[in-house]
Order: structure tokens, then sequence, then C-alpha cells
């Protein structure tokens, strides 16, 4: 993989260019970015003056990820460990360092809020620091029940509901509501980040009405298998105006509930990890359809599975059990690329690893674990 370097859509450089920092919470100190390496990890310079020309120059009137290359969150391997920020050109660096690393601490909401602007979430929608966790306590969810529970605060983080469903208990005007249900975040009309409930529910059914589709045996057929429905159809995205756009459609294995998403909202990558989609396979991806790959993970081991784009996940998933496509040329095992790995392996490696257990333990249904590679 070629390191990563901002490239400016035209030849003009814009006046407006910023530079992007990064804050290292391993290291607990603010660094200027100068890309990203061949191991997917950032290439971080000392954050003095002297370093700024080499620092990744972002246009501040631009969305970040197009100045940066659509590919940057495929080739970004731990995005957990740095917060990463777009500083105005005339910030001076040492300036800036001072700002972001005094911005990590608690006390420090102010130079938090001041610096808000300027944050890229990578591949978060929220912060933790957000959390509004005293609503959490009322439905009997602490901090350390979602941080042991498989990657579902990661994954709330990333605007998705939790991995697996908790048993949820809050006051309702009827006394206590209860029932088991996966989590996520939102923003309320005040920029509040709060919970959002996602209730175990019956099954969707042939005939029933989803934004103005009408969903088929067949659809349901397809999204009890591989939780996507596999094509766009067009979908009702405004009830106030009654317009409608292509959409993937996408269903949870655990809750049973629909998810839509635009497709012109989607980002549909041209290569995961090592394996890069032919023309006709990222044409496939676009339009919903199941894509079987094989890659080789960091671990130098080499997986089959399918990927597809889903409503649910916001972007590309890896089917794994759910595949229902095999890549002809992982049958062939050559000595040259090592064994085959298949899905029930490493499902049983990832339980395995993940048996020690959050108290209260949350209620796992049918929840699918997602391989670490």
């Amino acid at each position: 993989m070629n390191d990563v370097n901002l490239a400016p859509e035209n030849k003009e450089a814009s006046p407006e260019h910023g530079y992007l920092m990064a804050y290292d919470k391993k290291e607990q100190k603010a660094k200027g970015v100068k890309g990203i390496a061949a191991n997917g990890e950032l290439e971080t310079l000392d954050a003095n003056e002297a370093n700024k020309d080499q620092f990744i120059k972002v246009d501040q009137r631009g969305n970040f990820f197009t100045n940066f290359g659509k590919n940057f969150l495929y080739q970004y391997n731990n995005p957990g460990r740095y917060s990463l920020y777009n500083m105005p050109k005339e910030t001076p660096v040492e300036q800036a360092k001072e700002k972001i690393e005094a911005a990590q601490e608690p006390q420090n909401d102010a130079v938090r809020r001041e610096l808000a602007p300027t944050r890229v979430h990578n591949n978060h929608r929220y912060n933790e620091r957000e959390i509004n966790w005293e609503q959490a306590g009322n439905y009997g969810i602490t901090p350390d029940v979602l941080k042991n529970s498989k990657d579902s605060l990661e994954r709330m983080l990333q605007g998705k509901s939790s991995a697996v469903a908790f048993h949820i208990a809050k006051p309702s005007e009827l006394g206590r509501e209860s029932g088991d249900a996966k989590l996520s975040l939102f923003r309320d009309e005040n920029g509040a980040v709060k919970f959002d409930i996602h209730y175990i529910r019956q099954a969707p059914k042939i005939g029933e009405d989803y934004r103005g589709h009408t969903l088929t045996e067949d659809d349901l057929k397809t999204l009890n298998q591989t939780g996507n429905l596999g094509k766009t159809v067009d979908m009702v995205i405004d009830y106030r105006t009654k317009e409608t756009k292509p959409c993937y459609l996408s269903k949870d294995p655990v809750t049973n509930e629909l998810f839509h998403m635009p497709v012109e909202q989607a980002r549909v990558p041209r290569k995961v990890k090592d394996y890069t989609l032919s023309p006709k396979e990222y044409d496939a991806a676009v339009r919903g359809e199941e894509v079987p790959i094989r890659f080789k993970s960091n671990n130098g081991k080499y997986y089959s599975t399918s990927i597809q784009m889903s409503a649910a996940e916001r972007g590309v998933e890896f089917l794994w059990e759910r595949s229902t496509k095999k890549l002809e040329e992982a049958q062939k095992q050559g000595q040259e690329n090592g064994p085959q790995q298949n899905a029930p392996n490493l499902k049983k490696k990832a339980d395995k690893e993940g048996q020690a257990a959050a108290t209260p333990k949350p209620r796992v249904k049918k929840a699918t674990v997602t391989p670490k590679i």
C-alpha cells in the first residue's frame, strides 16, 4: 500500500488550506500528520513550525474525506488511537499542539468547544465524552457494560447500533417498561447526544410496506439470509415532500428492524484490505450485490468471504458466515498463499477471546460475531 498524501482536486492552491493534526492517545501528545504508512498506521511528525510544510493539507471549504481520499477509512487501521484535527493555516503549530493536548483534560470544556469545529471524527459520529450516562443509568446500562460487550460502544460511536441486545428497563407513564433491545446514539434538536432504543420486534411480513416499497417473498428470503436486500430499490426518504431515491435496504438479525440508506450517501470502496475490486465487482457492489473477495490479513493469513453494502452498517459489511458465495480462487489453496482460513474457525477464535462477560450480562440473541482480523 502506498503512503497516502493529500492531492487537491484542482491544480490551483486554495488560500484556505488547513493542516492536519492528531492527538496520539497512546503517547498522550499532539503531532502533525504526514500521511498513512503501508501498514495502515498514521505517519506523524513532531508538532513544530519546522515540520509544518510536511503536514497533510486539507481544504477547509471541502469535505475532509473527499480531499484526503475516499479510501482513507479503509487504509486507516487504527482510528481508535488518534483524534484528528483540521487546524486553520494561520494557527501556529505550537499553539495548536497546546490546545489539542489541553482539550483532552476533562476540566477543559471551553477548549474542547473551541476546537469542536476543527475536529475530524474519522469513522466516529460521536465523542464518548458526549454520552449521557445518567440517561443510560436509568435504563440499567453502565459504561462498563457497554465497554465490555464486544464492540458495542465502538459501534455506537460510529453511528451504528450496539453489537448485542441488552435487557432495558426504563420508567414510563405505566410504571417500568422493560424488554430486550439494541442501543444506538442520536443528537436531539439541541445537539445533545442521547440513547435510542431498538426493541426486538416481530419479523417483517410479505406485503408489508416500508417507505413505499412493498416487501416480497424473495425480499424477505434475501434479507433473512444475508441481512441485506442485494439490490437497490426506490424508497421515500422524506415523508413531507414524498421524495423518493434509490436506497439500500437491510434488516438487523437481532431486532428485525429495517434500515435504509440512499445510494448517493454510500461510500463504496474500490479496495478492501489488500483486495482491489475489478470494475465489474465495483459496479456490482454499488448495485448492492454480494461480492466475494479473498484477502491477506495483518496476521499474514488469507481469508475468503463476501462484502456487501449494508444500510444497517452505514457502509460496506463483511458477510462472513452469512456469505452465499465463494471466491473461485479461494478453492485453490496454493502454497504461495498459505492455508485458507474459514469463517467458522474465526468465529470460534473470536468467541474464545471474548468470553469475559460484562456484569450485568447483555442478552445476546443470534448476534453475529465479527472475526478480528
